[in-house]
């Protein structure tokens, strides 16, 4: 499905500028992470190695959020557009045809859907929850290297 209008502004993002409204923001100590799955689950038979690198990046970084259970399809289903998006790209260059080109976009844009479904962009993080960037400030810096020494 298609969105309209301005993409939404992530949550690091907001509470960074000071805009960010308590009532339509989840705490930071609000966010869970999930227990992990028990490694990295078996590649499909078929996938190519652009399709087994995303596959390998979505269950090592992603762990936390993504279940072996509910979500092998969607990361399969993105791991085979991995492959497509690599495959349209090689086409493209060798023909340089217009149509080639349009079929290289179409195939990206439906790699970034499934990866941004899958929670790989800051506003999907957000969406779900799982995950969120904070900057470290100069006071836990040094208390994290003293407490190193």
């Amino acid at each position: 499905m298609a969105r309209t209008g301005r993409p939404p502004v992530p949550n690091e993002v907001k509470r960074k500028r000071g805009t960010a409204r308590p009532d339509r923001t989840p705490a930071p100590s609000n966010v869970v992470a999930l227990p992990p799955a028990d490694g990295v689950p078996p590649y499909p038979a078929d996938l190519g190695v652009d399709g087994k690198q995303l596959w390998d990046r979505a269950w090592n970084a992603a762990i936390t959020w993504l279940s072996p259970a509910s979500d092998m399809h969607e990361v399969e289903e993105a791991a085979r557009l991995a492959d497509d998006v690599a495959a349209a790209r090689r086409r493209y260059r060798a023909t340089t045809d217009p149509g080639d080109a349009r079929a290289l976009v179409a195939v990206s844009k439906q790699l970034t859907e499934a990866l941004s479904a899958l929670g790989f962009t800051p506003v999907a993080r957000t969406r779900l929850g799982v995950a969120e960037v904070k900057r470290v400030s100069a006071l836990e810096q040094l208390i994290a290297k003293r407490r190193r020494s």
